[in-house]
């Protein structure tokens, strides 16, 4: 499976340490001078501060070398790996010195590399993969090169240039084994325009702004660009996220997902206002001339009236067209926190904003009416105590608040969660990130009245007009389900307030549900339209929707409605045993919690990777709802798994995994079902090594082992849960 193990590598003194397993280093002290009170713009490096609490005014101080992991040695090896997820084929290739013939680097033609390129390309045509991506390095593949010394020349001695390449080879022994994993067929050309247009219809189906930034880098001698999408009257960062350095890298370079990510963060200040369905939603831009639309942005990063240069520029797509601003700078704001080494760190950070603000987009109704947070103070970091969480009465000895019931947090407010307002509506928007989107409006009226819920479905079959129906006059029934353990009553509102009803209208299962604006697991109350009533005499709506709309930017709650686009659990399976690791499903059942909503609902998945040598570790708790977001966290951190298989000692080399012909491997999910099944409530595993498959169960005291065969159809059968046994 995985092929010879090579014969040791060159092994050479670490460059950092000098063999010494440590460094001395200056003390971070000494960055800034002998000053209490210090800045990055006042940067001054010197003499050490006098007071310092790591070095005592020495200058110095000795850390661990992390670059060799305290060997003091440095191994020349590393390994490139490519592994085709569609037919389990996986090939390696060892790079040591005299492996690949330096050439110039394209870059800098003064400099001689080790090009990568044709050593992925021969591994893909082994293992017949057509596109592929570094696990580490999502998106476009790069050409890796591994960078010689200067003092690397092709008319030196053969020993002088293998020791010179030995150096930069061990140079890579941070991350020595980049695996690549391929697919059979080839990804379409991506093209910018077509994909930026495609966005823009989406902004306007979500009702979301569609934000093209660039902004100044701290030098003032360069742009960067950042795409993201942003409710509308969301403040300029203060941070700007920009790493592309045009509008072509910037929409290539970010996803769908990535262009999300921090929504909430963005507009937790933003007013919330009524979500108005038009008549005719816009069709969105047939196409977009990006050289003339980036040109246009540059323009902004000047002032027409000084020639002076801008912060930055902003093109807003909104209400079917582009809205360009320039950036302005407005004021600076200082931070102080006290470092390590006992002196003040003073953070400016400079505010900005637009030059022009857009009008307001069409389908922006009227402003919601809210309450304020009685619970934070707007001006401080005081938060309610946690003595009130219990009677909501402080208490007059707690050592936090003395009494007043407020103390100081560095966390958000947990009642609005950073927003200071409580809102009693709240829009909830559901999309698969296509065409398909469904807009609802749920609000509460003191009568215990819905008045006015307005739902707005618009799908492939229903574009352009939509779908649009009004329920009005509709007492709304929240019936007392079950009471929890304190003694508060549960409440269950129908089907209308209970986001898993909607799952059916996008074709997935309700636990596919998940947060937009990050991919976090939907609330289990959202979920199943629950609520626990703190106060007597409290509404279950008005305090379901308080909850739901808190911290939400303009009161609004964005669901994805999706399954993850990964591999099946038998694939990562056979990926894993191609690779020489082992591992580990695990699950529970929480059958016999059906019919309680007090408690979790379905299944609970959880996936790890790990070396082949280790233990059997179960998961304590598995939290993914199906294996399909199991398996997408596993491949998000498969990197780190890969890391902790290489040999700590530099003497012992890193295996090169072979599997021209894999294993097959059948799907395991309905099996560990119905083992999950057998053992409802307790987290049962599978264990897969390249060898046996072992079930062990966790139980309250330690992990019981139950039983080891060759597969885990044997393994079911031994257990006696084999289909008909």
């Amino acid at each position: 499976m995985t092929g010879p193990v090579p014969a040791g590598p060159p092994v050479l003194p670490c460059r950092e340490c000098d063999g010494m397993s440590f460094t001395l280093v200056p003390c971070r002290c000494t960055y800034y001078g002998d000053r209490l009170l210090v800045s990055e713009e006042d940067r001054t490096p010197g003499e050490p501060y006098h007071d310092c609490l790591e070095c005592d005014g020495v200058g110095t101080v000795g850390r661990p070398c992390h670059i060799c992991r305290q060997t003091g040695r440095r191994r020349a090896q590393f390994v490139l790996t490519m592994a085709n997820l569609d037919t389990g084929t996986l090939a390696s290739v060892n790079v040591v010195p005299g492996v690949v013939e330096p050439q110039r680097w394209p870059a800098d033609h003064r400099t001689w590399c080790l090009p990568l390129a044709p050593l992925l390309h021969e591994l893909a045509a082994r293992v017949g993969a057509k596109s592929w991506t570094e696990i580490r390095r999502p998106g476009p593949p790069e050409e890796p090169v591994v960078l010689l010394p200067s003092r690397w020349r092709p008319d030196l001695p053969p020993a002088d240039r293998e020791l010179l390449e030995a150096e930069a080879i061990a140079a890579q022994s941070y991350d020595p084994w980049w695996l690549y994993l391929g697919r059979t067929t080839s990804e379409p050309p991506r093209d910018p325009a077509a994909e930026l247009a495609r966005r823009c219809r989406l902004a306007d189906l979500l009702c979301l702004d569609l934000v093209i930034e660039t902004r100044r880098d701290r030098n003032g001698t360069g742009l960067s660009w950042h795409l993201r999408y942003e409710v509308p009257d969301s403040p300029v960062p203060a941070e700007g996220r920009g790493h592309a350095d045009d509008l072509p890298s910037a929409i290539t370079g970010t996803s769908e997902l990535d262009a999300l990510y921090g929504l909430e963060e963005r507009g937790r200040s933003v007013p919330a206002y009524r979500l108005s369905c038009p008549d005719l939603p816009p069709a969105g831009p047939a196409s977009i001339d990006l050289d003339q639309l980036e040109r246009r942005i540059l323009a902004d990063c000047v002032d027409l009236r000084t020639g002076e240069p801008t912060a930055g520029a902003q093109a807003i797509w909104r209400d079917g067209r582009w809205r360009h601003t320039s950036l302005r700078v407005t004021d600076t704001t200082d931070n102080l926190s006290e470092s390590s080494t006992g002196q003040i760190h003073q953070r400016r950070r400079v505010l900005l904003r637009r030059g022009w603000q857009p009008p307001a987009p069409s389908w922006q109704g009227e402003p919601l009416p809210y309450a304020e947070c009685p619970d934070c103070d707007p001006d401080s970091n005081l938060r309610r105590c946690h003595c009130r969480l219990g009677a909501g009465v402080a208490e007059p000895d707690c050592p936090a608040c003395a009494g007043t019931g407020r103390s100081p947090s560095a966390l958000r407010c947990h009642t609005c969660r950073g927003s200071r307002r409580l809102h009693q509506t709240v829009t909830v928007t559901i999309t698969d990130l296509t065409c398909r989107v469904v807009h609802l409006t749920w609000q509460a009226d003191p009568t215990g009245w819905q008045t006015g819920e307005l739902g707005w479905h618009i799908a492939p079959d229903t574009v352009p007009g939509g779908e649009r129906s009004w329920r009005t006059g509709r007492r709304v029934a929240a019936p007392h389900v079950a009471t929890q353990p304190g003694g508060k009553p549960l409440h269950q509102l129908p089907g209308r307030f209970r986001l898993a009803e909607w799952a059916a209208t996008f074709g997935v299962r309700p636990d596919d549900l998940t947060e937009l604006d990050g991919g976090g697991d939907l609330d289990h109350d959202l979920r199943h339209g629950t609520v626990t009533l703190h106060r007597p005499g409290d509404d279950p709506l008005t305090a379901h929707l308080t909850t739901a709309a808190r911290g939400r930017p303009g009161a609004r709650l964005f669901v994805l409605a999706r399954r993850p686009d990964v591999p099946s659990l038998a694939d990562l399976v056979r990926l894993a045993l191609g690779l020489h690791l082992t591992l580990t499903v695990t699950v529970v059942d929480h059958v016999r919690n059906t019919g309680d909503l007090r408690l979790v609902q379905g299944e609970r998945w959880e996936v790890n990777v790990g070396p082949a040598s280790g233990p059997v570790t179960p998961a304590d708790r598995p939290i993914r709802s199906t294996p399909e977001a199991a398996i997408a966290f596993c491949l998000d951190y498969l990197g780190l798994a890969i890391a902790g298989t290489v040999p700590d000692d530099p003497v012992d080399p890193i295996p090169v995994p072979q599997c021209p012909n894999p294993i097959e491997v059948a799907d395991p999910v309905p099996l560990l079902r119905r083992l999950a099944r057998h053992h409802a409530g307790q987290p049962v595993a599978v264990h897969f090594t390249a060898a046996t498959c072992e079930i062990v169960l966790r139980e309250p005291d330690g992990v019981r082992p139950l039983v080891t065969a060759a597969t885990l159809p044997a393994a079911i059968g031994a257990l006696g849960l084999a289909p008909g046994g």
